[in-house]
């Protein structure tokens, strides 16, 4: 878990940054990758938009931040397992690369991002409908199960 809860702390840290790169956009088709996770919207939210729209949002982010984070995972192997205090100069270095690929790859989606945290924040002040506060928890639910999987598969990395 602390494998995994490094990278993902930097990774959501840079999450909202933008610039554009290619090496970590890929999808997880046709490789070692978890399968995309696909939220099936409840019965009693399809045909509302807004709550349509925030599990489709979330959807592809989550596809986006799985597939980005097993890249940098399978590219950093050496990385896995260290304590930051015992990183090397040059590993330091490339724990910045990996910010900034996080950042790239996550740039086409800062404006949704930024739509789904404002309706994040609205749910936490009380100014968002029911229904779009249960798209929200079933997004929550969502990520909390790639973020499971993705630990269970990596689990002995770095032992």
């Amino acid at each position: 878990m602390k494998k995994i809860l490094f990278i993902s702390i930097i990774s959501i840290f840079m999450f909202s940054c933008s610039s554009n790169n290619e090496d970590a956009t890929s999808d997880s088709s046709g490789s070692d990758k978890l399968p995309p996770l696909k939220i099936e919207v409840p019965a009693e939210l399809q045909g509302n938009k807004n709550a349509e729209e925030i599990i489709t949002t979330g959807e592809e982010m989550i596809n986006k931040f799985s597939n980005t984070l097993e890249d940098i995972i399978k590219n950093n192997k050496n990385l896995i397992g260290k304590k930051q205090d015992d990183l090397s100069f040059m590993e330091q270095i490339q724990v910045g690369k990996i910010a900034v690929q996080i950042a790239a790859s996550m740039a086409q989606f800062a404006p949704k991002f930024i739509s789904l945290q404002t309706k994040i924040d609205n749910f936490k002040k009380g100014d968002i409908s029911e229904e779009e506060a249960k798209a929200i928890d079933e997004v929550g639910k969502a990520f909390e199960q790639r973020m499971d999987e993705i630990n269970k598969k990596y689990e002995n990395l770095g032992k």
